[in-house]
């Protein structure tokens, strides 16, 4: 064995400078491999957590609440009625009338049609005629009406209400021709008609 280790050993000791070489070169390998082995036994395996489920309650449906509508204000058009509640009830309107409002507001859209359909009468006298069922608006607006141009028909029977309420109503008022639609309100305590056309 020394044949082949022997020229190993002997070379570093032919110089003082390869001696000091070999032990530079030891010390260095030594740290390197010093250094790796740290840096080994310092990496630690990390443990790896599993996330544990949390147990939660059931939580059991809860019924919504149910949204209550606003009230609609006086003489607002009430949505929710589809017309099929009692007699007197109408969808146009909030507040049905009383009984005596009712008639009182049928009779002047009947009252009404019975001055205006006068063919026959000067727009003077057709026009004074209109006057104490007619709203001072709506005598504005049939003031260049020519009485010739109006149906020549009387009133053939009780009014038909389409929607009232406590201060409002339309009538379709049977004639002896057409239904003629009228509008009437209160007012001041006097039932008076706004406006008229043709029934639908």
């Amino acid at each position: 064995m020394w044949h082949i280790f022997g020229p190993v050993v002997r070379w570093p000791l032919h110089s003082p400078l390869r001696l000091l070489g070999v032990i530079a070169g030891l010390i260095a390998a030594i740290m390197v491999l010093g250094a790796i082995n740290d840096r080994g036994a310092g990496a630690e395996p990390t443990a790896v957590r599993t996330p544990t489920a949390t147990p939660t309650a059931d939580v059991q449906d809860e019924p919504s609440p149910t949204p209550v509508p606003a009230a609609a204000p006086a003489g607002a058009p009430d949505e929710t009625d589809n017309g099929a509640g009692t007699a007197g009830a109408t969808d146009a309107f909030s507040v049905d009338p009383t009984g005596a409002d009712a008639a009182l507001a049928a009779q002047v859209a009947a009252d009404f049609v019975a001055a205006w359909a006068r063919p026959d009468l000067d727009a003077a006298s057709w026009q004074a005629g209109l006057a104490p069922h007619t709203t001072p608006q709506l005598m504005a607006l049939l003031g260049d009406t020519d009485p010739a141009n109006v149906p020549a028909v009387t009133v053939s029977g009780q009014p038909v209400e389409v929607a009232a309420n406590a201060e409002a109503g339309v009538y379709d008022v049977p004639t002896t021709g057409d239904f003629v639609r009228v509008h009437v309100q209160l007012i001041d305590g006097t039932w008076l008609a706004t406006d008229v056309e043709p029934a639908a």
